[in-house]
């Protein structure tokens, strides 16, 4: 099938021939020029999705669609599922402990959306809003075999630097499968990409729009011809705004939203500024104002559950939300006014009859541009659509954006003053005053760095290296999550479940800080997780750090259904209503929710279901391992749970389950309840890499064993809180001890093990220690192949345990 029949199929309508050309193209560009609203998202999914069912030896099985902004990643992952058939899944990664399974499977195609902190900071080993433990799932998988796509990465900051330095990590470094990156804006300048490990890696030039046996981008018949042309003139507000949220010149702004609203024929109008705290001022100043059709308002700081809405089964809508309503087209959008943040500036099909917009550096004034008449329907020649632009003094207001971005941005649009800004006039525009921009790399990501990321224990005081400025900028609004839940004066449970996606609202670290100082006066705390200690503790202020999960009572207030995060304390807020069925309790170091199924199973049992998984992985991805990490893996997937046979383990299981049949050990508990050890901290996959070592296994199957629970890695240490042997000689660390005994255990389709006394001297320091030995694997197989290896096993144990939880499996 030729990729237009594909793309008709798909969207309903032909492709325009920049986008063929793309999708046929011998190798993909790294760069794609396009003006908004060009379509470059469909060029992207369908592009990728077409070469997979055409080339799918030469195309990476998963795709990666990063966005800058966070609030409308739902909404392009909802358009994507309208294009996409039934068999290629699509993912949101987001934050919360009920985010998609979408690493259960990751030897089938699929697409995955995020924004670039929750995609980057996974990159980069240190998901924001995710739990350690699964941080190298992410890594594994999102930099192995998969196509990244950067929409607007203008936009980015910091994240351009990362993203760059990732592509030419994964070269030097080495992937299974290709890993390419693909850049897409129509403002990004090829010099941005220059980083010192990706400098003069691009494999073609820059693709754009043009004329050639493919068609014509420009002909005057075509659709994309209308876009580009859509007739729009750009003119001052009159307006030099000089404080966030003056009172004075908030309600001069609405005066003036209103006002040219009302001369836009009933047509759609989008308000368009720099600070969540000014949008929701003018927000209200208009509300106040009674249009006759009540605002809206948009921006990062709702919750999912706001934002989202809810459907039945049957995709009936149960809850209107923000983005449903967003989306309307047509008479619903007669005579509104949306009063937006930059979140609308990338990933978002909406378009305006007017547009009013604060100064911001060029490229963001051209996105917003691209919000005005997008399709060429909101204006004509003789009655083109409007763009207004309000002043800034910029020694004053340019937070969040760089005074001397302002002040050029500024001087181009005063050239403007009066003229056309079609996305052709303002490419015409950008030509004849060569305007090319500038980016400076800030802070960039080497590969000291990464290979020190690999390494997901804490450090000795507790604490994580900041990735903050990597993924996106250094500025104070890099972001908490947090969410709220009616809890008692003594604070949360242990047993409470951990924070949900829907219950996540995105806060700049700055001013969550200043909002604990006013919950202080309250005599109220916020609570973090606390994994070694399994449960959940006050939050000290100092600790506050971007990507960390905070939980609050609903009476510290800070979060309106209709403003989003204010910070105010004074009311409270409303918790997002519980789903039993998603809740879970926040991981620790000792949890062990796998083996706490409602179906009891033998080790044995266990074993062999996995093993099947295994195989029916490497089936798919046979190509890219080699036949020893093939066995390897098929090892190590034998003696995972070998471990499960120690007293500490079949102590907890028997507690629950009775004694199993003579010659069993049980793997799984049979009730939905908390394992309970004797022996703090305990972890049975220490045991079993430590066993299968003893047995002459290589120590890669050892490492393999060891990783698949993300808790046992690069070194085996003891942890606060470890109760020492009697003999203070005596080795110990995660519950296990020197000279414990492991006895005879069955691994499943007739293999059996004789028993073994445990040796921990691999955790002392020397030539032959555990993490010395790690290093060195790390070293050979590089920080993204050795993840890779590591999310294929514990893909398959995941699929197993959640088919025993449901009672799949015998």
């Amino acid at each position: 099938m030729s990729f237009t029949v594909f793309f008709q199929q798909a969207t309903g309508s032909e492709p325009y021939p920049y986008q063929v050309r793309f999708a046929e193209a011998e190798a993909l560009p790294h760069l794609l020029r396009a003006p908004t609203g060009a379509g470059k998202t469909a060029t992207a999914i369908l592009g990728w999705l077409w070469r997979w069912k055409t080339k799918p030896e030469k195309t990476p099985r998963r795709l990666v669609y990063c966005l800058p902004m966070r609030v409308l990643v739902e909404q392009s992952a909802k358009v994507a599922r309208e294009w996409l058939p039934k068999d290629i899944a699509v993912h949101v990664l987001m934050g919360g402990a009920d985010t998609e399974a979408w690493h259960l499977h990751p030897e089938k195609p699929a697409v995955l959306i995020g924004t670039q902190d929750m995609l980057l900071s996974r990159a980069l080993n240190r998901g924001y809003a995710a739990s350690r433990f699964h941080w190298p799932i992410d890594f594994g998988l999102l930099n192995n075999d998969c196509l990244w796509v950067f929409d607007e990465p203008q936009l980015m900051a910091n994240g351009v630097s990362t993203s760059a330095q990732l592509a030419g990590f994964r070269k030097s470094l080495d992937t299974f499968g290709e890993c390419p990156s693909v850049w897409m804006s129509a403002t990004l300048e090829p010099g941005w990409l220059n980083t010192i490990d990706f400098r003069d890696k691009f494999t073609a030039l820059p693709h754009e729009l043009k004329k050639d046996e493919h068609g014509d981008d420009y002909d005057p018949k075509g659709e994309l011809f209308k876009r580009m042309t859509a007739a729009k003139m750009l003119a001052p507000l009159g307006l030099s705004l000089t404080k966030e949220a003056d009172e004075r010149e908030i309600k001069t702004i609405a005066a003036k939203v209103l006002e040219k609203h009302r001369e836009s024929d009933g047509g759609q109008t989008l308000v368009i500024l720099n600070t969540v705290k000014r949008a929701r001022a003018v927000y209200a100043a208009l509300d106040k104002l009674k249009p006759p059709v009540k605002p809206l308002l948009v921006h990062s700081r709702f919750r999912p559950h706001e934002r989202v809405g809810e459907r039945d089964k049957d995709g009936n809508v149960i809850r209107v939300g923000l983005n449903d309503r967003l989306q309307e087209k047509g008479e619903a959008t007669k005579g509104r006014i949306i009063v937006a943040t930059q979140v609308v500036e990338a990933g978002v099909d909406i378009t305006s009859r007017t547009l009013i917009t604060e100064l911001a550096p060029w490229a963001s004034i051209v996105q917003r541009i691209g919000r005005c008449n997008r399709t060429g329907n909101d204006g004509t020649q003789d009655n083109p659509a409007r763009v207004y632009w309000i002043d800034l003094d910029t020694d004053k207001q340019a937070m969040p954006y760089e005074v001397n971005d302002l002040i050029f941005a500024k001087e181009q649009l005063t050239k403007l003053d009066g003229k056309g800004v079609s996305p052709r006039e303002l490419d015409d525009f950008k030509r004849e005053n060569s305007i090319k921009l500038p980016f400076e790399h800030k802070h960039v990501i080497r590969r000291r760095d990464l290979l020190d990321l690999f390494d997901t224990s804490p450090d000795l005081s507790g604490n994580d290296i900041d990735i903050s400025r990597f993924v996106r900028s250094d500025d104070p609004d890099t972001d908490v999550q947090v969410f709220w839940r009616t809890i008692t004066a003594e604070g949360p449970r242990p047993e409470d479940s951990d924070g949900r996606r829907e219950e996540l609202c995105n806060v700049p670290v700055g001013q969550f800080r200043e909002f604990l100082k006013a919950l202080a006066e309250k005599k109220l705390s916020a609570f973090v997780w606390d994994h070694l200690d399994r449960e959940w503790v006050k939050l000290d202020p100092n600790a506050v750090r971007p990507g960390l999960k905070v939980l609050l009572p609903t009476t510290a207030g800070g979060y309106d259904r209709d403003l989003g995060w204010t910070g105010d304390t004074k009311a409270t807020v409303e918790a997002v209503p519980a789903k039993p069925e998603a809740d879970r309790p926040a991981e620790a170091t000792a949890s062990d929710p796998n083996s706490e199924t409602s179906k009891a199973r033998t080790i044995a049992q266990h074993t062999a279901s996995v093993c099947e998984a295994v195989d029916d992985i490497l089936k798919a991805v046979a190509g890219q391992l080699s036949e020893s990490w093939q066995t390897h893996l098929r090892k190590a997937t034998r003696w995972h749970d070998a471990g499960k046979a120690h007293a500490v383990f079949q102590e907890a299981m028997c507690k629950l389950n009775g004694e199993p049949a003579d010659g069993e050990h049980w793997a799984k508990s049979g009730k939905n309840g908390r394992l309970g050890y004797s022996r703090k901290h305990f972890r049975h996959e220490l045991a079993s890499a430590l066993a299968g070592l003893q047995h002459g296994l290589p120590f890669e199957v050892a490492y393999l064993i060891a990783a698949h629970h993300g808790k046992v890695r690069l070194a085996i240490r003891s942890l606060p809180g470890e109760k020492p042997p009697p003999d203070p000689a005596t080795l110990f660390a995660l519950g296990v001890r020197q000279g414990d005994n492991l006895p005879v255990v069955k691994l499943g389709t007739g293999t059996t093990e004789k028993d073994t006394v445990l040796d921990l001297s691999p955790m002392q320091l020397g030539g032959n220690s555990w993490t010395g030995r790690a290093l060195e694997l790390l070293g050979e197989q590089g920080p993204f192949r050795l993840a890779y290896l590591e999310a294929l096993l514990r893909a398959a144990d995941q699929r197993v345990s959640n088919a025993e939880q449901k009672g799949e499996l015998p």
